[in-house]
């Protein structure tokens, strides 16, 4: 219950990310070079926390509150989420440990959001 309360808590921050956040360029969220060039970003900057299968059980886990998200579950893997998602990796998420990541192109940060689309039902 304790990680659908952070989610709950964190969902109006999200939907704050969307307004600053543009549109996945068409067939991006589909392409398998966006999601293998996604995938190697994640494994080294997002994995740690979300873990390597995106689940959310990274090794810095334990010393999270609330926890990283489970990215293969809704609201992260609804395609219609993808906005909310770069502005999210974009500008990190405010009362959580997740930060902004400036320094990825908007390209890397479409690519990561492709690849966490591709983990949907993992």
């Amino acid at each position: 219950m304790k990680a659908g309360v952070a989610l709950f808590a964190i969902l109006p921050t999200i939907s704050a990310c969307e307004r600053s956040s543009p549109k996945a360029p068409a067939g991006l969220l589909t392409s398998r070079e966006a999601r293998d060039a996604g995938g190697v970003v994640f494994a080294a900057d997002c994995a740690i926390c979300h873990g390597a299968k995106g689940d959310g059980r990274g090794q810095r886990r334990e010393a999270m509150n609330p926890p990283p998200a489970n990215l293969t579950l809704p609201p992260w893997s609804d395609e219609a989420s993808a906005a909310e998602m770069h502005g999210a990796i974009r500008n990190g998420v405010p009362g959580t440990a997740m930060p902004s990541w400036p320094m990825l192109s908007d390209r890397q940060i479409w690519d990561v959001v492709a690849y966490i689309h591709s983990l949907k039902g993992l």
